[in-house]
């Protein structure tokens, strides 16, 4: 069998949880089995959640206490 991302390399193994089969290179082992680079990361591929921007947070407190004064008054 021949490594799914490099086509001239022999497999070493398969990935525990798509099957894959991959290479020495390709091949992530972890405590919990052998996997490929995607299913050992699979965090890495998603965009990363950002923030809350800072603005905005003190633009929603300046809105809300305008509110509140205008229900006081």
């Amino acid at each position: 069998m021949k490594c799914v991302n490099h086509p001239d390399r022999a497999a070493l193994g398969y990935c525990s949880r798509c099957g894959k089969a991959l290479c020495p290179e390709c091949l992530v082992r972890l405590s919990t089995g052998n996997f490929c680079e995607a299913c050992a990361n699979p965090g890495a591929a998603a965009r990363p959640r950002r923030p809350i921007p800072w603005w905005l947070i003190v633009l929603a407190a300046a809105v809300l206490f305008f509110l509140l004064r205008l229900a006081i008054h």
